[in-house]
Parts: C-alpha cells; structure tokens; sequence
C-alpha cells in the first residue's frame, strides 16, 4: 500500500519503496518466533492440556498485533511481528494435535481441512480487506488492516468456554475415565450414544497401549527406529509447502504484480485468494476419496511445470499478453495447490508421527513450514525489488528447481495414510512395508487377522484383552 511504503520505505524512481532488508527482517522474525513457538508448545499442551494452550498462544498473538498497531517504525514493526509469531507457531501445532487425538480416522482427512482451510479464508478475507482499505486515505489504510488480525484471537478466547479439553490427554495425564467421557460427550453431542462408546473405547485401548509399550516418552524417541523416518516425513512435508513457492506467491503476491507491471494488483491478490478458497472446498471431498499420496505426488507435479511456465514468461517482453498469461497461471497454480498440497501435505503431517510422540512431532510441521518459510521469506525481496535482484516472473524458475527435488522425495518416499489407524501406521513402519504401496501392504495384513469387536470397554479384562490384540496386530 502507497500509504505503509510512506510510512516505512523511501523514494526510488520516483516510487515509495519499503527496503528489502527491512522486509526480510519482518518476515524472518516472524517465522523464527514460529518455530520457537511451535518447540515451547510440546511442553505447554503437556503440562497444561490442550484448551488452556490455545487460550494462551491466542493471547500472545493479541499483544503481538497490538505492537504493531502501535508501531510508526520497522523496528518496532518487527518485534510485533515476532511476538504474534510465537502465539501462532503454538496455535499451528495446537489444532492438528487436537484433531489427531479425538477424530475418527475415517474422518480425520477431511477435519484436518478445516485448519488448512482457516489459513485460507484468513487470507481471502486479507485480500478483500486490503481492496476496501486502499480507498481509506493516509495510515488508515494499513492500520485497518492489522487491526482486523484481532478479530481471530479474541473470538477464540471468548468462546474458550465452549471448547472441550482433549479427552485423549485427560485419559493420558490423568486416567479421568468420567471427566473424558464427558468431554467426549460434548464434542460429539449426547445424541450420538453409539460414536461416543465407539470412541471412547479407541481411546481407552490407544491410551493403554502408549502406557503399556512406552512407561515414559521423551523428544529423543523421534528419532530412534522407525520413527526417525515418520519425523522426517513430518518435517519435510511442512516444508515441500515453502520450497514449491507458497511463502513466495501467497506472501508477495500484491506486491510483486505491482512491480511486473500487472494492471489492478489487488485483484490479482484477490482472484489467487478466491481461487484458493474454490480448491480448498473441494478438498473436503478429495481428501478422502482420493486419499492423501496422490494428492501430494501430482499436485506438485502440476505445480512444478506452472512455475516453470511463469519462470519463462519472465524472458518474454512485458506485453499484455505475456502478463495475462502469467495472471493465468499464478490462479491455475493456486487453484491447485489448496486442492492438493496445500489440503494433502497438513494431513499427512498431522497423521503421520507415531500415537506416543504426537506432541513432540507436531511442531516439526510448524517448524518445517514456518523454517524454510524464513529462508524464502528473508530471500524474496532481495530476488523482485527492483532495487535488488528484479528478477520479476523468473523468480518462478527458482521455486521450479526446488519443486523438482521435493516431487523426486515424495513420490518414492511418501505412503498412503488414508483410513489407517495409529496401530496400522506403526505396524506398516515397523515392518518397512513399501512406502507406494501401503494400501496393498495393510489389506493383506488387515486379511491375517481377527478384527476385534468394538464392545464397551466396562472392566479391566476387557482393557487387557484390547491391549494385547493391538499389540499383536
């Protein structure tokens, strides 16, 4: 915005600028306070359950704004970008832990969209904002702005009432049998007597089984056997959603249309953010219905040759038709993306780590995405601003190179996870079944053994028999 360039940057050319440096600085911090965030809520959602930790990263984030409402210069501009960070990397790690835990895994996909779709109307909703706010005159215009990142924060502290505690770290911390079924109660409605006894059995059987193979889990069990590679896995699906140009396209979308000459910027910003929304509704169906690898394997493939396609448009002549073209395929690459790897990758990342240590792999996929998002957060001003390395539409040629290296990993190295649950991914791990072929691998096994009855777990035989079946399977 004309106005925040004032405020922040300097004259170049005969247009207000805000300095590259100061820009990267903004956004390294930001993702550096994440990833800090996001080590600190292991312990936190441990020692304090899993709605008090959200309460609080939500109050973090509210200081954080408040900062930087009140910030005239960069500096103080980054320390509430640092601040607000830090709530959020706790926030990015709370909601999937939560899901993860309480879900049915029929159903897991499909409520793990929710939170990549919270990212996604939280950005439409950017978009739009930023449109109507361009016409307000001075300071206003980018005050408004930030002040509408309170919006989120409060809401979720003041309905903190009505959100059930986890009733999976009531089971674990506490062994409260009564007080988790009542949570459990209030998440799925006292109407549905049938899924409650369901879950509330799973539950028991997960929790005994953590209890029973592990007395005491620590952050160094992450990497040791099999789980070295989920944590891997973990970390580097956050990450594939940086190297293949979201921090880059979703970040400095505006901006860099703006300075490739695109007419009406914000509504290329708009249109990137509406088409988003658009192939994140259909992942809702997709992601369970076609399942998580293949969303992850093509989608980057189609992704990737769209880069390369706005890479080469960028040694074409700014013509009309060369911006349109890429105007084109930046909404095609965005369409894509939340319909794949945007919706795909967070599923799989929040599912993947073993039942036990949950809570201490969950950040790594705030971690990877917020980590490598620092170094692309930190490189790209320096690559478009036309006072540093003006690379315009080439920069798409660079997240084209990284996206070819992310494809050749997770298409060899990326399993299927779709209806399995966490005894089924342990089981498959443990006995390096094939990582392409997960489906085959647990239908044969799944063909080898009893299924054991869902019945009501009402003493502790009945607990004992759950337990031993699991570990046998």
């Amino acid at each position: 915005m004309p106005a925040f360039n004032q405020q922040f940057g300097y004259l170049y050319n005969g247009t207000w600028v805000t300095p590259a440096l100061w820009q990267s600085l903004w956004n390294g911090m930001t993702a550096i306070a994440q990833c800090i965030g996001a080590l600190c809520s292991s312990w936190i959602c441990n020692k304090f359950g899993r709605r008090a930790s959200y309460a609080f990263s939500s109050a973090i984030c509210i200081v954080g704004v408040g900062i930087q409402f009140a910030s005239r210069d960069w500096k103080l501009m980054m320390v509430g970008k640092a601040i607000n960070g830090f709530g959020l990397g706790g926030c990015f790690c709370f909601g999937p832990l939560y899901v993860g835990e309480n879900c049915f895994p029929e159903l897991r996909g499909f409520y793990l969209v929710f939170l990549n779709s919270s990212i996604v109307y939280g950005q439409l909703f950017l978009a739009l904002s930023a449109r109507w706010s361009a016409g307000l005159s001075g300071n206003a215009s980018w005050l408004t702005l930030i002040g509408m990142q309170w919006i989120f924060p409060v809401a979720t502290i003041a309905l903190m009432p009505w959100y059930p505690e986890s009733p999976y770290w009531i089971l674990s911390k506490y062994h409260d049998l009564p007080r988790a079924k009542r949570e459990l109660t209030r998440l799925y409605g006292k109407q549905n007597e049938t899924l409650i006894a369901r879950r509330f059995t799973e539950l028991q059987v997960e929790v005994a089984v953590v209890n029973n193979l592990s007395q005491e889990v620590t952050v160094r069990d992450c990497f040791r056997g099999s789980n070295w590679s989920r944590t891997c896995l973990t970390f580097l699906c956050g990450s594939t959603q940086q190297v293949i140009g979201t921090s880059f396209i979703f970040g400095y979308i505006g901006y860099w249309a703006s300075l490739i000459g695109i007419q009406q910027p914000f509504d290329v910003s708009i249109g990137v953010f509406v088409l988003g929304f658009v192939g994140n509704s259909i992942a809702f169906y997709t992601i369970e219905r076609i399942g998580r690898r293949p969303l992850i394997v093509h989608g980057l493939l189609l992704m990737w040759i769209l880069l390369l396609l706005i890479g080469g448009l960028g040694f074409a002549d700014k013509n009309h038709a060369a911006l349109s073209a890429v105007t084109a395929f930046l909404f095609i690459w965005a369409f894509i993306y939340q319909t794949t790897l945007g919706a795909g990758a967070l599923s799989f990342s929040s599912e993947i780590s073993d039942l036990s240590l949950r809570a201490y792999t969950q950040p790594l996929v705030t971690i990877g995405n917020a980590g490598v998002g620092w170094i692309f957060g930190f490189t790209c001003p320096y690559m478009i601003n036309p006072d540093e390395g003006n690379l315009g539409a080439r920069v798409g040629l660079v997240f084209g190179f990284f996206g070819v290296l992310a494809y050749a990993y997770v298409y060899f190295y990326v399993p299927e996870t779709k209806d399995l649950t966490y005894t089924e991914l342990s089981y498959l791990f443990d006995s390096k079944a094939n990582r392409r072929h997960f489906p085959e691998a647990i239908a044969k096994h799944r063909a080898e053994l009893d299924a054991m009855g869902m019945k009501e777990i009402t003493g502790e035989d009945d607990l004992k028999e759950a337990v031993v079946h699991v570990e046998r399977v």
